[in-house]
């Protein structure tokens, strides 16, 4: 192995391992990992700027801007205090109800903004009607990643396979969409059978504090949350029928501009209610991934990456339905432990490679098992996905411990089932030849 290849696989190695223990800003650490790649001639500027996947990057910025729109108007509060006084707030019901609310929203939103309101929200609830909030909330991720699974945007990890690797919203929602649903509801299933006598209360709730909640007083800005509703509307629109737009019209509207276009288009008509919202993007975010594909461009220029692809067909000898069911097993149980969005991006400079390979597994089921397994596997630790480490902050800002043992108890029956769900579905869609 020549040496620019070892100072890449350190450098990857190094960053992977300081982002485990999550003690360093992750936007530092890839920042320095980059920067340590063009110190050392690994790659040059010009190279470490085309390794950055921009269309990842524009979708990522313009579905930030409408999601902030939409939760500054208060949209999802409302949404969720309405489904909530609609079960007249009854404990089992929410079992089931709001963590399929979750895997739903987090099919066209990030799974991040989901928590970051629903888990707040379900605890504020669990402490008037007296219960245990960590089985709502530890569903609610669990349904918030396996929802996220089901389309393009709904997960990070789906965002840069899809754009990588060729494959647009359509793709996801017609091979990920029904097995994400079916994975969904046995999960939730699963969910409600082992943990319903967790959230039964143990003392007379808080009638008068439940009456007095009204689910219109969160609505702050009723323009703006039309507004935002149909540039989220159009953002779907835009990214179900731009490959139809390209090959009629020859109008060049790509991933990322399908997103661009309501986000600023809603900027602009919003005016001075949306003067602060281009502040409030998650920038931390964005520059993380840019310092990820530089890094994980760094294995891909210097053949780290084609060696750990060899690697890969060789375990699997030419069994195809081996390799499907190792890259879906293995993504589950490697984001389990690790972040989810460094290994997708891995995974999709390693998929590139075999499918080079004659006779290999079809690129298209290698996606959806990656896929799947990185999206549904994040649920088995608390650090296994972004939208875990959110719950997990938040029960814990509200005075609620509850240590990984118990995370794991409650996680992992429903994600094992759902991988194993995924595996069965994935080997038919193999046999039947439709993916």
């Amino acid at each position: 192995m020549e040496s620019s290849a070892i100072i890449a696989l350190l450098t990857f190695v190094v960053a992977y391992g300081i982002l485990a223990t999550e003690k360093i800003n992750r936007t530092i650490i890839v920042g320095a990992g980059s920067i340590v790649l063009l110190v050392f001639g690994v790659l040059g500027l010009t190279e470490a700027i085309n390794y950055v996947n921009w269309e990842t990057i524009g979708l990522l910025f313009g579905m930030f801007i409408i999601v902030i729109v939409l939760s500054d108007s208060g949209f999802f509060l409302y949404l969720a205090f309405v489904v909530a006084k609609k079960l007249n707030y009854e404990p089992r019901t929410m079992l089931v109800v709001f963590p399929l609310l979750a895997g739903f929203l987090a099919a066209f939103i990030d799974s991040i903004t989901v928590m970051l309101f629903l888990a707040a929200l379900t605890i504020e609830i669990a402490k008037i009607l007296r219960i245990d909030p960590v089985p709502l909330v530890v569903g609610e991720v669990v349904l918030a990643n396996i929802g996220g699974a089901a389309t393009l945007i709904g997960d990070p990890p789906n965002v840069i396979l899809g754009t990588q690797l060729g494959f647009g919203f359509n793709d996801f929602v017609a091979n990920n969409g029904p097995i994400a649903v079916a994975a969904a509801l046995l999960s939730v299933g699963v969910l409600f059978l082992m943990q319903r006598s967790k959230v039964t209360p143990a003392t007379a709730i808080d009638t008068a504090a439940l009456s007095a909640i009204r689910p219109e007083r969160t609505i702050t800005n009723k323009r703006m949350l039309r507004l935002g509703l149909g540039a989220l509307f159009v953002a779907v629109a835009l990214l179900i029928t731009h490959g139809y737009i390209q090959r009629i019209y020859n109008i060049p509207i790509t991933v990322a501009l399908a997103a661009l276009i309501p986000a600023f288009a809603l900027l602009l008509v919003g005016g001075r209610d949306t003067e602060n919202v281009i502040k409030k993007v998650d920038y931390d975010v964005l520059l993380f991934f840019i310092g990820l594909f530089i890094i994980i461009g760094g294995l891909e220029k210097t053949g780290v990456i084609a060696i750990f692809s060899s690697g890969l067909v060789s375990i699997a000898a030419g069994n195809n339905a081996a390799l499907m069911s190792l890259l879906l097993w293995g993504s589950g149980f490697a984001s389990g432990v690790i972040d989810n969005v460094p290994f997708a991006l891995t995974m999709s400079y390693v998929i590139r490679g075999m499918s080079l390979v004659p006779s290999i597994l079809a690129t298209s089921l290698m996606v959806w098992a990656v896929s799947l397994g990185t999206d549904i596997g994040g649920n088995l630790t608390p650090i296994g996905a972004s939208a875990n480490v959110v719950a997990y902050s938040s029960l814990e800002k509200h005075g609620t411990r509850m240590g990984w043992i118990r995370w794991i108890k409650i996680a992992a029956p429903p994600t094992l089932l759902a991988l194993l769900l995924c595996n069965l579905l994935l080997y038919m869609k193999y046999l039947v030849g439709f993916y």
